[in-house]
């Protein structure tokens, strides 16, 4: 048989990169491929080692859900607890992280998604103070979830917080503002906790589920909401998520937290498109496993789990 020569090895190469590169702008073209599935940048895989620094917000990955730990030096704040069935997870990540007790928990909005593991959560761990929505009577749930969490909430002798929009509190060296839900709805994903925490500069922005109107409403009041890092609203939703919200935030970062091949599509191909076309970077729970931003010394920085 006889054997390629230089050139022809060198040639067949050049052929290769160049089907690739056009397989890769066809697929650009035709929206097959797109770069803010590719956004997520390469980071250490240590997420433990990490989180020991002065200030850590923590996106756990809890499949379908919503799970954030804050950690300001020895304080600590909890949004959310993922999905009923969750508990065993969210716990061991807790316990992972040295947790000894909680200041703050966060329950942004009685769907089980996101309270579903707060009633173990709270009933394991000392809490001083719950922040929830003020509920009428009409949008209460009747859910064996909320009043489980409510029970828990109940027993643990935690101060009960109401969200009120302006309110500002410490966590530690880092302050949060309550920049949402402004009235009642009858969507319980407007009824969402809003929260934007700042430290050494750096900020993270959390609307739970709020949706386009409240978007809207944050958006008209006095709050600034610019931030370097935001989870997305609804876990990728196009209900939530509008340009508008996202030009007004204007992240570096964006953080999707949701469930691999979940049945609601989220995120959704439009968003994914959106902070494509706004020029962020993005990580998804469903991708990336769980992921942690910290400060030192007003440096930013990001690992993820996988």
């Amino acid at each position: 048989m006889a054997r390629e020569t230089k050139n022809a090895k060198t040639k067949k190469l050049i052929i290769y990169v160049a089907v690739f590169v056009a397989i890769a702008v066809i697929g650009l073209i035709t929206g097959e491929l797109k770069p803010a599935e590719l956004l997520g940048k390469p980071a250490d895989k240590d997420i433990v080692a990490a989180a020991e620094s002065d200030f850590s917000v923590h996106f756990v990955d809890v499949g379908q859900g919503d799970c954030i730990l804050i950690e300001s030096g020895d304080k600590n704040m909890l949004i959310d607890a993922g999905e009923n069935g969750s508990e065993e997870a969210v716990l061991e990540y807790l316990e992972q992280q040295k947790i000894k007790e909680f200041d703050f928990v966060v329950a942004t909005h009685p769907h089980s998604d996101h309270i579903g593991g707060l009633s173990e959560v709270i009933s394991e761990y000392p809490v001083k103070n719950v922040i929830m929505p003020r509920l009428s009577k009409e949008n209460t749930p009747a859910t064996v979830t909320y009043e489980k969490m409510l029970k828990a909430v109940k027993e643990s002798g935690a101060r009960v917080l109401s969200a009120v929009p302006g309110n500002i509190y410490s966590l530690g060296e880092a302050e949060f503002q309550i920049i949402a839900p402004f009235e009642q709805d009858e969507n319980l994903n407007n009824m969402s906790v809003g929260i934007k925490i700042t430290y050494q500069g750096k900020s993270f922005l959390f609307t739970g589920d709020a949706e386009k109107a409240v978007e809207k409403q944050m958006m008209n009041s006095e709050y600034d909401l610019s931030a370097d890092v935001f989870k997305l609203a609804h876990h990728g939703s196009s209900t939530s998520n509008s340009k508008a919200f996202l030009q007004a935030a204007a992240p570096d970062y964006a953080v999707i937290s949701c469930g691999e091949d979940n049945s609601y599509g989220h995120p959704h191909r439009e968003i994914v498109d959106l902070l494509y076309d706004l020029d962020m970077y993005v990580y998804r729970t469903d991708r990336d496993g769980s992921v942690v931003f910290t400060v030192n010394n007003n440096e930013l920085k990001v690992v993820t789990e996988k």
